[in-house]
């Protein structure tokens, strides 16, 4: 096996492979835990019941992650630690775009927290460019060194942001991960994936960014929420993406427990509509007349 595969990777090894083991920076562990009467999975954190695990010879799989493939007794996770191990390259950022000045607020603030031990939400309407403000922190990171994860519950979000990021940071190696992805892994700096392949890393980012962080199935999914922090690094910084803010969200917003940037318009600064309630108390009606109310 490629060293560089289990860099910053949680890799499903069979216990039998004992050639894995030789080096400082290699950490091993249980693939299931098994109890009185549960296994816990340290691939997802999911506890199962052992009826609902077992497989012949009193061994026992998780059947909440085997889609990313199985996970069992019979295996170890083998985790190889992140050492930011990337090749210089002469220009970071390629996108010759501008930012409004409202978005270019919402920009510095996520450079001023690059680097830091943090949650920060960009709090943004559609359409407001939320990808466009994140090039620049994006590029500060990647002159630290830093590895930079970008990660959508949606894999049509992941596809749709991996060409603008190809193009934003043309000399940066990336790679694109999701379950219909035909590209085979490989150790790269920046990552654009669906949050369920967040459950293959262990600190592996010290940037980690959450689009569509209020969409199905990433909002109140315990899996992933646990993928999420069991991917960054203990001192990474941890940025939220979204138009429409969780109840979790608005709680530790009103807590003060994580910091904020809004913009509440779009790139053309016009501010949206308001929405009218009006009453009309006999439109079907007009619907069986085969017209419409003029409200």
């Amino acid at each position: 096996m490629d060293f560089n595969e289990m860099v910053g990777r949680l890799v499903v090894v069979d216990k039998s492979e004992e050639k894995i083991m030789s080096s400082d920076n290699i950490e091993i562990y249980q693939a299931i835990k098994v109890f009185k009467n549960k296994i816990k999975c340290n691939r997802c954190g999911k506890v199962t019941t052992k009826e609902r695990a077992k497989l012949p010879y009193d061994n026992y799989y998780c059947p909440k992650c085997i889609v990313l493939g199985r996970v069992s007794t019979l295996n170890n996770l083998v985790h190889v630690i992140e050492d930011n191990h990337f090749n210089k390259v002469d220009e970071i950022l390629t996108w010759d775009g501008k930012l409004s000045k409202f978005q270019e607020v919402c920009s510095n603030e996520l450079i001023n927290i690059i680097g830091k031990n943090t949650e920060h939400l960009l709090w943004a309407v559609t359409g407001a460019g939320k990808t466009e403000m994140l090039f620049k922190p994006i590029a500060e990171a990647l002159r630290k060194k830093f590895r930079v994860a970008i990660a959508s519950p949606r894999v049509d979000v992941c596809n749709e942001l991996y060409p603008r990021l190809d193009k934003a940071f043309k000399e940066i190696d990336k790679i694109l991960l999701h379950g219909r992805s035909e590209e085979v892994y490989r150790y790269t700096q920046l990552v654009v994936c669906t949050t369920h392949q967040l459950l293959k890393f262990k600190e592996a980012f010290d940037v980690l960014i959450i689009d569509e962080v209020d969409a199905f199935p990433y909002v109140n999914n315990k899996e992933l929420l646990f993928a999420t922090k069991q991917a960054i690094k203990k001192t990474g910084t941890l940025i939220y993406l979204t138009a429409t803010p969780s109840n979790e969200l608005a709680k530790k917003i009103k807590r003060g427990n994580i910091s904020i940037s809004y913009l509440p318009m779009r790139f053309h600064q016009n501010a949206l509509p308001t929405i009218k309630v009006e009453f009309t108390n006999n439109w079907w009606g007009f619907i069986l007349q085969g017209k419409l109310d003029t409200k």
